[in-house]
């Protein structure tokens, strides 16, 4: 009888680990409508986010504020000299 309740306790601590482990995991949000505008070099560091910072950039609606968001250094000094 306590072979039966130490497989039944292990059944349910192994079922319990899989839920926490399965309500753990974040999916990656889907790319930004405005991703396959961007350059390969702006690609490459959207890509390198983690869920939770590609959801913030994701925010972001207009080309300049996905592009500032990403940190484009390049993109902000000429977008200075444009008035």
């Amino acid at each position: 009888m306590n072979k039966v309740k130490d497989n039944i306790a292990e059944i349910i601590v192994i079922i319990l680990a899989i839920i926490m482990m399965s309500s753990c995991k974040r999916e990656m949000p889907p790319v930004h409508k405005l991703y396959y505008e961007l350059s390969v070099e702006e690609k490459q560091i959207y890509n390198s986010f983690n869920a939770e910072e590609r959801a913030n950039i994701n925010k972001n609606i207009e080309m300049h504020q996905l592009k500032n968001a990403l940190g484009d250094e390049f993109y902000r000094l000429n977008t200075n000299k444009v008035r």
